[in-house]
């Protein structure tokens, strides 16, 4: 879970933030394959619903996630709009700094930072805000941040991440979410227990899933529209012009 929404540290930096720009759209891919399943999952085994989700999971484009729990000792909250192909925008909030990223299409990336967010970077982050001057920085795809921020940002790495062996599934409680009728199958790992809440009716979409640390993280918007534009070229400022990835410490 922490290797998929660490936007932060996938954007290079390692902050977090509240709301990024607002996203409302993703291509749809004219192969996609259908949801698995619009029927109840009733009588279903538990390997028989992972199965299920993961094909449902598998054929979708785009999606909306949110993330908020302890992540690497400290408190973040992180929401992300991502898509298959790539393009995605993320607002991340962590120790009362702000940050949000953007990345387009034709994978370039940009982060904004507010001051609280470069000032719990310690001097160099301080430092790096300044030169920024509440710009956006651009990072293109093949630099350091911008390929770790790929990794949250394209929907099929992200559902490959969570996917779990169907055979390990185990059955858990019914259960709710936002409202929504959910079966629950559990995960056990090397690093603890995984709860997946899938949706029992219609397409068997994951709609939530939590670790036994209080790590929760919530999935929606599965297949809507997202819009993921560039900043004004006025507002931004080139990753070369603050020392590229190697002035601001960053390693691929």
């Amino acid at each position: 879970m922490a290797g998929v929404t660490a936007v932060g540290a996938l954007a290079g930096c390692q902050g977090t933030a509240d709301r990024g720009r607002t996203v409302h759209a993703a291509s749809k891919s004219a192969n996609a394959a259908p949801a698995a399943s619009d029927g109840s999952l009733d009588g279903l085994t538990a390997p028989e619903i992972s199965r299920r989700l993961w094909d449902t999971m598998n054929g979708v484009n785009s999606m909306t996630m949110g993330m908020s729990g302890v992540l690497q000792g400290r408190q973040v909250q992180v929401k992300i709009a991502a898509t298959r192909s790539g393009a995605c925008a993320a607002a991340v909030r962590l120790n009362g700094g702000a940050m949000q990223v953007i990345r387009t299409a034709d994978k370039v990336s940009y982060i904004k930072g507010d001051a609280a967010y470069w000032t719990s970077l310690g001097a160099r982050g301080k430092t790096l805000g300044g030169l920024a001057a509440d710009r956006w920085i651009r990072f293109p795809g093949t630099s350091a941040p911008g390929k770790r921020l790929s990794r949250s940002c394209d929907v099929a790495n992200v559902v490959k991440t969570l996917q779990l062996e169907h055979d390990s599934a185990t059955a858990g409680a019914r259960a709710t979410v936002d409202g929504k009728s959910v079966v629950t199958i559990k995960k056990k790992d090397r690093s603890g227990a995984i709860t997946y809440y899938v949706a029992a009716q219609g397409p068997s979409y994951l709609l939530k899933l939590t670790d036994q640390t209080g790590l929760t993280m919530t999935f929606g918007s599965f297949d809507k529209p997202v819009n993921v534009a560039a900043p004004p070229a006025n507002r931004t400022i080139d990753i070369s012009r603050l020392g590229g990835d190697d002035g601001l410490g960053l390693d691929a």
